[in-house]
């Protein structure tokens, strides 16, 4: 093996390396090689989520319908022994009711409820999925 300080020797196709076309010819297609880039996976190899920015929170007047839902909510958390102000709870919740949005955008696109009810809907699960800020 030649040391760092000496040339190396171009020996035309006998050189090693990975199996394709040599770097001094063009591929004859590179549309093999396009990353997509529309949806992104936010999961790591390991399925651990990666680190996404904090979203800023919303400040809710007190006694406002929004506050109230967040404490209906807390309060039907707090019957079961666990509440919305926990992390891991909080994140569970928002978890599912991004999948019960999923429902709801999957039964819009097949035409199972309208423009409006998927509005009105959209809108409630919204306002229980800001819960948790407003606690």
């Amino acid at each position: 093996m030649p040391s760092s300080a000496e040339p190396v020797r171009h020996m035309g196709s006998d050189t090693t390396g990975p199996p394709g076309p040599s770097p001094d010819t063009p591929p004859a297609s590179t549309s093999n090689r396009v990353i997509p880039f529309g949806r992104r996976n936010t999961r790591t190899g390991q399925g651990r989520r990666t680190p996404q920015p904090a979203q800023p929170e919303r400040a809710v007047a007190p006694g406002s319908p929004e506050q109230q839902l967040a404490e209906t909510a807390e309060a039907w958390f707090l019957k079961r022994g666990t509440s919305l102000t926990d992390e891991t709870t909080a994140a569970t919740y928002r978890a599912t009711l991004d999948l019960v949005q999923l429902m709801l955008d999957g039964s819009l696109h097949e035409q199972i409820v309208g423009e409006d009810e998927h509005r009105h809907l959209t809108g409630m699960v919204r306002g229980l999925r800001d819960a948790p800020d407003a606690l």
